[in-house]
């Protein structure tokens, strides 16, 4: 069964069912595009999505969209195609879907697409000159880091995150290392899962209870680590234990290493993953906190809108911090939800003290 995935917001009060569609969508008559819309409405409505649809596509001078008139000045100023597909959280059946829909939306099988023949749907030009380029995975915004056409690239500007389980030590003593085991397996599929909803999320590597993951963007990063730590919350109370992560988010200049070593498809190197995986560990239980620069942007980003299964995000400056093995003092940020996060500056440790002048 075809099936299209939407992002719905609620941005500013207002409700929105966000649908990203092939940038072809420029290329389609004006009553065309008008009936879409009136397709992708129905569908949604009979999915019970409340709210205005909005298609969005990337047009030649940027991100297109069509929206209700009093609707238009508030999306104009801040609707990106890459925001919608970062945020899509929402799979719909699209029963009955029109062939020409079915071209221009992101889910839509192989066979469906080449299965249409008929001159009413000529008007989208045909696929085959881009079938074979490496960003065909309807997921990801840009190549994944294991093509072939990243081997000559060395460097490479990426959002790391870094996780790792607080009190994993506790955990095995207090329920011995068979039943923390299968804790933890659960733990890593269910981060697992959540990683492959994303646009560009990548598992680099797992080590033991941590994990670093790598994003495009800063405000992708942060969305996936507030929803895994609300999964994660709701996980530990059904399973009756203490399970809590900590999280660092940081951006930086990385050497990118795809040689295939100790089982890794790639790798990421340099003195900025460390400083991602100093932050991480400044974090207490349920903490994500994040660098000057993923945090800004991030915030920039999300700003105003509401999320699915969410509370209200609260976002929160700490201050300088001397971490060891930085030159540097780091200025650390956090992010949660409002009434769930941790939002604490963190205290001191051996590794890593509030800076003072």
């Amino acid at each position: 069964m075809s099936s299209i995935k939407v992002a719905h917001l609620r941005i500013q009060g207002i409700d929105f069912v966000f649908v990203p569609l092939d940038a072809r969508m420029s290329q389609i008559r004006p009553p065309d595009q008008n009936q879409l819309a009136l397709e992708l409405r129905k569908l949604c409505q009979s999915a019970g999505l409340l709210g205005d649809v909005v298609p969005v596509w990337q047009g030649g001078a940027g991100t297109s969209f069509m929206a209700s008139p009093a609707h238009q000045p508030i999306l104009a100023k801040s609707l990106r195609l890459d925001f919608v597909r970062n945020n899509i959280n929402k799979n719909i059946a699209a029963i009955g879907i029109s062939p020409l829909l079915a071209q221009l939306t992101l889910d839509t099988p192989q066979a469906a697409v080449t299965a249409i023949t008929t001159a009413a749907h000529s008007a989208v030009p045909p696929a085959s000159n881009t079938a074979q380029r490496p960003h065909d995975d309807p997921r990801r915004s840009l190549p994944s880091v294991r093509d072939s056409s990243r081997t000559t690239v060395t460097n490479r500007v990426v959002t790391m995150l870094f996780s790792d389980v607080v009190g994993s030590t506790k955990l095995k003593q207090e329920y011995g290392d068979a039943q923390s085991m299968e804790v933890l397996n659960k733990h890593h599929a269910l981060v697992r899962s959540l990683l492959k909803s994303t646009t560009t999320g990548e598992e680099v590597s797992t080590q033991g209870d941590s994990f670093f993951i790598a994003f495009a963007v800063p405000s992708e990063a942060v969305v996936f680590a507030l929803r895994w730590q609300s999964a994660v919350r709701d996980f530990a109370e059904e399973e009756g234990v203490r399970l809590q992560d900590r999280i660092g988010i940081h951006v930086g200049e990385v050497y990118a290493d795809n040689a295939k070593v100790a089982g890794k498809e790639f790798d990421f190197n340099g003195i900025q993953v460390d400083t991602a995986s100093r932050i991480m560990s400044l974090g207490q239980g349920n903490q994500i906190l994040l660098s000057h620069f993923a945090y800004h942007n991030a915030r920039q980003m999300l700003e105003g809108f509401e999320f699915d299964g969410l509370d209200d995000l609260a976002w929160r400056a700490h201050g300088l911090y001397d971490v060891k093995g930085v030159d540097h003092p780091i200025e650390i940020f956090e992010v949660g939800e409002a009434r769930r996060g941790h939002l604490k500056a963190p205290p001191d440790s051996e590794k890593a003290k509030r800076h003072s002048k």
